[in-house]
């Protein structure tokens, strides 16, 4: 019997097992869970997991809705999953929404596939490749002294003075304007400014003041709305076709409209047809170059724009400002083609082209000068390299180093060493006198150096030195041939760093230059730490311990600094700022307490604000204390708030101030902008390692979840065993910052997460924990019984215990909370884990046929 009871036990062991282990593979337990601090990526990593488990975007919903999630937080955590959806997607097509330029009906073939920005001048000018380039016509232009009226047109026709008449009135089919009480009058084909001549001819009949030597009246014509004309392109364009355009439309509103000219395209012989006949032909060099179109490129209705192939190309490259591939006309010589290229760079080598051409199945290089450029006709196919000027100086030295004013300087005949320090202002203090370099430049442009005693040169003990082009004198200085010296001051000064070293450099000088020292510096056993040049006992420096005065007074005994030494002012050991706790709630004088010594403890501070009330509730009294993830302003900032606070109270009364004051309030906010500079950089090595430390903390926890780290935490207190034995293990040591918190006494406790209806209730006593969980209806269906726990007013939690199918609940005091988690979903059970299960019981039944098998023989 023994042996069946043990195998009974260790079955529903491992039953209960297995049960944890597959709600251990379950989604995220929404109780208690911010939507504000799911981060974008947490919700992404949710949705992929659900998806893996087989849940649906509805199911996810559903399992924060059955967790607690209000209605409109499951409205807000559905917008967040749309919006993650939604940037996804946008991130998946965002190189073809940018590739993406719509520029009506015609040009969507043109815009779904890639086009080569095109090295011939001009051609990407009109066509969709320029996005931000548009020349659609506009309405707004004043009439062209040119424009030919035609049916369609509308006429503003004003008569002003001492006759007032208005008209408005549309050109007919018939070419007639009709004007009310006027009659019919022809006005298609004529320009406006004819047009105004036949009207004002027509109207003087009816309005006399408008004719004779002194007119009293005023006629003023202009067009409204230009009719629509309708033009046909053809040829090497991008988009042929026949387009409906503003009478006030150009060659180049046409070619735009088309989408450009194409890569075999002319823009020298742009052909216009009108009647069946050539009209003109317009060459768009002229604009491009100049902006300067012909009167000619104004088109009309039926007109037919017709761009040919070009017929000569040559190339332009180097040191030209654009350069290309350019089309010439015959007649065209190389002057112009560099015109046309913006002409000559700043780098170019303007006297001299290299032509490349192609001559009878072969290249053929020839060189082309100057005098001849505006009489050499260039072929097609040409290609001119405009070379550049050459990066040498013909009649340069230098002077480097020591001297007032280096630099390059042209090099005379006969120009010596001296004669060029005589040019750069003479040598500086700091030169050195033993040793100067000159580095020759040699004909196959290898270097050699020469070097000289520039004390004797200058003395006149050694000859002179006659430079060459290109040489390089380099007068040494004697910080150029050592180390840059320098001292350094740390610790409790105001502006610590490091300082340059002056010969005789005391402790006091260096501490005065870092600003002073601080309220709370020692001025004894002030450490400086000294380089050792080469130490046998494997020292690696020398640590010397001086005391100075602290107004930084002269001392016949001041001790001398070296170069390189590191001054450390230490912090006085009795040196304190005020610390403050407070005490909030049932005392007799709740408020800021200053911590009167390093052991005060709570009992101490009670006794100070005056005891317990009658309405305090002792036993929910707690303690709250910063944590380390408390963000603690440091000296300096709070030295700056200080400051700030003295300033307004300068600003009560600006008026009053008097002469002391305003020096006073001159100094403050002199230190306020030192400060300010130079909080960011007196981080010293401990806040650093705290920071360090923090972020390590944070990486460490964000890797098992997502975890709340608290500025401030709640220290549960026994504070009846406090006041009843004070100085014991239960009467903490009070820490700056701390708050001592003592309630009004609880009447009720509260019941939060899987109950039927959450709410709060009347406390009882000796009543248990199921007793307050009826009387929130019990526990849903979804609730993790054995996972309950009770929150105490003062902080501390206490959990269900249990063990197989007994649970011990926790004790319920007046204020405490009753927190019900919920279960999380389970994993539907796979085939397999069906199988694996199968093979387990099947093992577990052999054993119990041995036992039994055993117990028998027995």
């Amino acid at each position: 019997m023994v042996s069946r009871f043990l195998v009974f036990v260790f079955l529903q062991l491992f039953l209960v097992g297995f049960s944890d282990n597959l709600q251990s593979q379950t989604l995220l337990d929404f109780t208690g869970v911010k939507l504000e601090k799911l981060s974008d990526q947490r919700i992404q990593s949710l949705m992929r997991q659900a998806t893996a488990l087989g849940y649906s975007e509805s199911d996810l919903l559903e399992l924060a809705r059955q967790q607690g999630w209000s209605s409109s937080e499951i409205d807000q955590f559905r917008q967040r999953i749309d919006n993650v959806k939604t940037s996804r997607i946008s991130e998946a097509s965002s190189d073809i929404i940018s590739d993406s330029r719509l520029r009506g009906a015609y040009f969507d073939s043109l815009n779904s596939k890639s086009r080569v920005i095109s090295d011939v001048f001009g051609l990407d000018f009109f066509g969709n490749k320029s996005p931000f380039l548009s020349f659609g016509s506009s309405q707004n232009l004043p009439t062209p002294a040119n424009y030919i009226l035609g049916p369609g047109d509308e006429l503003f026709i004003d008569i002003y003075g001492s006759s007032e008449q208005y008209y408005q009135a549309e050109i007919s089919p018939d070419g007639i304007v009709l004007l009310e009480n006027i009659g019919p009058i022809h006005v298609s084909g004529l320009r406006i400014e004819e047009a105004k001549r036949v009207l004002k001819q027509k109207l003087s009949g009816f309005y006399k003041e408008l004719v004779g030597s002194n007119p009293k009246s005023s006629l003023g014509v202009s067009l409204g709305s230009a009719r629509s004309i309708s033009v046909s392109i053809a040829g090497e364009v991008e988009v042929p076709g026949t387009y409906n355009l503003s009478a006030f439309s150009t060659v180049l509103n046409a070619l735009y409209l088309s989408g450009g000219v194409r890569e075999n395209g002319t823009l020298r012989e742009i052909k216009i047809v009108r009647g069946g006949k050539l009209t003109s032909t317009i060459d768009l060099y002229p604009y491009l170059v100049d902006g300067m179109l012909s009167d000619e490129g104004w088109l009309k209705d039926g007109d037919v724009v017709i761009v040919g192939v070009y017929t000569n190309r040559v190339s332009l490259a180097g040191e030209v400002k654009r350069a290309g591939r350019f089309e010439l006309k015959e007649g065209e010589n190389l002057e112009d083609l560099i015109r046309f290229g913006g002409g000559f760079s700043e780098f170019a080598l303007t006297k001299q082209i290299s032509l490349t051409r192609n001559l009878e199945g072969e290249k053929f290089v020839s060189d082309i000068f100057a005098q001849q450029f505006p009489l050499f006709e260039p072929k097609p196919g040409d290609i001119y390299n405009i070379p550049r000027v050459l990066d040498r100086f013909r009649n340069r030295v230098q002077v480097k180093g020591a001297v007032f004013r280096p630099g390059d300087y042209a090099i005379e005949d006969g120009l010596t060493v001296t004669q060029l320090i005589d040019k750069a202002a003479g040598l500086k203090g700091d030169a050195v006198f033993q040793r100067a370099l000159i580095v020759r430049t040699k004909p196959d442009l290898s270097t050699e150096n020469i070097s000289f005693d520039l004390g004797q040169l200058i003395e006149g003990k050694t000859s002179d030195i006659t430079l060459e082009r290109e040489d390089v004198l380099q007068i040494f200085s004697i910080h150029d041939l050592g180390e840059e010296q320098y001292v350094e001051v740390s610790g409790e000064v105001n502006n610590g760093g490091i300082f340059g070293f002056s010969d005789n450099m005391t402790i006091e000088d260096l501490i005065a230059l870092a600003g002073g020292l601080k309220s709370s510096a020692s001025s004894s056993r002030i450490e400086i730490t000294r380089r050792l040049g080469d130490s046998e006992s494997g020292a690696i420096s020398e640590v010397l311990v001086r005391d100075i005065q602290n107004d930084l007074k002269l001392s016949d005994s001041s001790f001398v600094l070296m170069p390189y030494d590191h001054v450390l002012v230490r912090k006085n050991p009795n040196f304190f700022t005020q610390r403050f706790v407070v005490v909030e709630g049932q005392v007799e004088f709740p408020g800021d307490y200053a911590i009167k010594d390093q052991n005060e403890r709570i009992s101490s501070l009670l006794e100070r604000s005056g005891g317990v009330n009658q309405f305090a509730f002792v036993e929910g009294a707690s303690l709250l204390r910063k944590t380390e993830f408390y963000s603690e302003s440091s000296d300096i900032e709070l030295q700056i708030n200080d400051l700030q606070m003295l300033l307004e109270r300068f600003d009560e009364n600006p008026e009053s101030l008097t002469e002391s004051q305003l020096a006073q309030l001159e100094r403050i906010n002199g230190e306020l902008e030192k400060l300010s500079n130079s909080a960011e950089e007196n981080q010293n090595l401990s806040s650093f390692a705290k920071r360090e430390r923090l972020k390590e903390i944070v990486k460490r926890n964000t890797l098992y979840g997502e975890v709340e780290l608290k500025e401030s935490e709640a220290i549960g207190i026994d504070l009846e065993k406090i006041l009843a034995n004070p100085g014991s293990k239960h009467d903490l040591i009070l820490q700056e910052g701390d708050v001592l918190v003592i309630p009004k006494e609880a009447e009720t406790v509260r019941l939060r997460g899987r109950v039927l209806y959450p709410t709060t209730v009347l406390f009882e006593k000796e009543r248990s924990l199921r007793h307050f969980i009826d009387k929130a209806g019990g526990f849903d269906n979804r609730a993790k019984r054995r996972g309950t726990y009770v929150i105490y007013p003062n902080g501390s939690v206490a959990r269900t215990k249990g063990f197989l199918f007994f649970r011990n609940y926790p004790k319920v005091t007046a204020g405490s909370e009753i927190i019900v988690p919920a279960k999380p979903p389970k994993i539907p059970v796979t085939p397999g884990e069906i199988i694996g299960i199968t093979s387990g019981l099947a093992t577990l039944a052999l054993l119990v046929s041995q036992i039994d098998f055993s117990s028998s023989g027995n």
